[in-house]
C-alpha cells in the first residue's frame, strides 16, 4: 500500500468515525462519508465494497490501535505503578476518542461478521496475557501480593472496561480522565479494604 493509499484510507475512517458517531450505522450513508472524507463516493468504494465493510474495517482499527498502545507500554514501563498508569491514561484516553463508535457497537447493533468478532476475542485473550505476564513480574519482584497474576489480570482488565462504560454511557460532561486514572491506580494498588481490617 503506497503512502498516498495509506492517507487516503486513514482519511475515510476517520471520516466514517465522525459520520457514523453523529448518525449510527443504520442512518449513515456512504455519501455522507465521502462529503465529509473531502472524496466522492466512487473513492470509498475503492477502498471499502459496502458500508457493512467500512464499519468492520473501522473496528479494526480501531482494536489495532488499542493493541499498539498496549504494547508500547508493555515495552516502556518497568514498574507495576507506571505500568498501570500509563495503562489506565491511554485506555481511558483511546475509549474517550472512540466513545461513539462504542456506544454505535452497543446499543444500534451493526452487523458485525465472524471475522472481526474472532479479531476482537483475539485482541482481548493478548491483553490478558499481556497483563498476566506484567503482573507476574511485578509479583517476582515483590510489588504486588502473591495473588494468581490471570485472576489479577482479569480484575484490572474488567475494571478498565467498567471505566469505558462510564464514559459511554453515564457520563453526560467531560470527565477528568487524569483525576480518575489517578483514583483508579490507587484503588488497584491499595485495595478498598480499611486500615483495621
Amino acid at each position: 500500500m503506497s503512502r498516498e493509499t495509506g492517507d487516503k484510507r486513514r482519511q475515510i475512517l476517520a471520516a466514517a468515525v465522525a459520520v457514523f458517531a453523529d448518525k449510527g450505522f443504520h442512518r449513515a450513508r456512504i455519501a455522507d462519508i465521502a462529503a465529509a472524507a473531502g472524496v466522492g463516493k466512487g473513492t470509498i468504494y475503492e477502498y471499502f465494497p459496502s458500508k457493512k465493510e467500512l464499519f468492520q474495517q473501522l473496528l479494526v482499527h480501531i482494536f489495532n490501535t488499542y493493541l499498539e498502545h498496549l504494547r508500547r507500554i508493555c515495552r516502556e514501563e518497568e514498574s507495576l505503578e507506571g505500568f498501570l498508569r500509563r495503562l489506565i491514561d491511554e485506555s481511558l484516553e483511546h475509549f474517550q476518542m472512540h466513545r461513539e463508535i462504542a456506544r454505535i457497537l452497543l446499543s444500534d447493533q451493526p452487523p458485525v461478521d465472524a471475522v472481526t468478532q474472532r479479531l476482537f476475542f483475539a485482541v482481548q485473550q493478548e491483553k490478558l496475557q499481556r497483563l498476566r505476564d506484567r503482573l507476574q513480574a511485578a509479583r517476582e519482584r515483590g510489588e504486588m501480593r502473591p495473588v494468581p497474576a490471570d485472576l489479577a489480570a482479569i480484575m484490572v482488565s474488567g475494571f478498565i472496561a467498567a471505566l469505558g462504560h462510564q464514559l459511554f454511557f453515564y457520563n453526560k460532561q467531560e470527565m477528568d480522565l487524569a483525576a480518575l486514572s489517578t483514583r483508579a491506580i490507587d484503588l488497584i494498588l491499595r485495595g478498598i479494604a480499611g486500615s483495621g481490617r
